[in-house]
């Protein structure tokens, strides 16, 4: 029962995390001076792995450049159905992370205006979804990252596990050994106490052959 509660209670977390998540929009400064921006944050990714996705994430709409001075990715002239029809978009983006997320940066130009939720209400709904699937990318992206750890320690749990099997297998085999060694040694000392007790019957033998031999000698020219 436990191990449920637990499993609901992550799941339930899981859910409001994701479901909490949404695209904020607050005016920054940017290549074009300040403009209306988007940004969302993804914990547990840094500011390469946001900027890797989003790059994968928009490539089937045009490939962005890199503006070095401005420290800004673009994309000029693009066109996402789901924001604004066929109507051209220019999109620029920055990146930035702390210990423990990143923060992407969105600018949506319609061509003389950045979009916002005042100004352009359905284009403003659209692009929030439209960042919320890019976070849902990127959060795969961690989850795969944090799997793929998980799994090099279970890896080398598992390695530290047959280690210690095979130094068990090893260890009884040299009891076995050992036990087999005692037996021969018990057999050997049954064998020895059998020897010994033949060999002192022969030395009290032997002795009386001696003690005859003695008295022979002693005996002699006596008679």
């Amino acid at each position: 029962m436990r191990g449920v509660f637990w499993i609901v209670v992550c799941l339930f977390t899981l859910i409001t995390t994701l479901t909490g998540q949404e695209a904020k929009e607050r005016k920054l400064s940017m290549s074009l001076g300040p403009q209306n921006a988007w940004y969302i944050e993804v914990e547990g990714a840094d500011d390469n792995m946001a900027e890797k996705v989003f790059y994968e994430y928009i490539k089937s709409h045009g490939k962005m450049k890199y503006n070095k001075k401005a420290r800004e990715h673009y994309l000029m002239s693009t066109a996402i159905s789901s924001i604004n029809g066929s109507s051209p978009l220019d999109i620029y983006a920055k990146f930035d992370d702390t210990k423990t997320m990143a923060t992407a940066y969105v600018w949506v130009d319609m061509g003389g205006a950045f979009i916002s939720s005042v100004e352009h209400t359905q284009q403003a709904k659209a692009l929030k979804q439209w960042i919320y699937e890019y976070y849902l990318e990127v959060r795969k992206n961690v989850i795969l990252k944090e799997l793929k750890e998980e799994e090099k320690k279970l890896a080398a749990l598992e390695r530290d596990m047959k280690r210690l099997v095979d130094k068990n297998e090893s260890l009884h085999k040299e009891i076995d050994r050992a036990k087999q060694k005692i037996t021969e040694a018990e057999a050997d000392i049954e064998k020895n106490l059998e020897d010994q007790k033949a060999k002192s019957n022969d030395i009290e033998r032997q002795k009386e052959v001696l003690n005859q031999v003695n008295t022979k000698l002693n005996t002699l020219g006596k008679n």
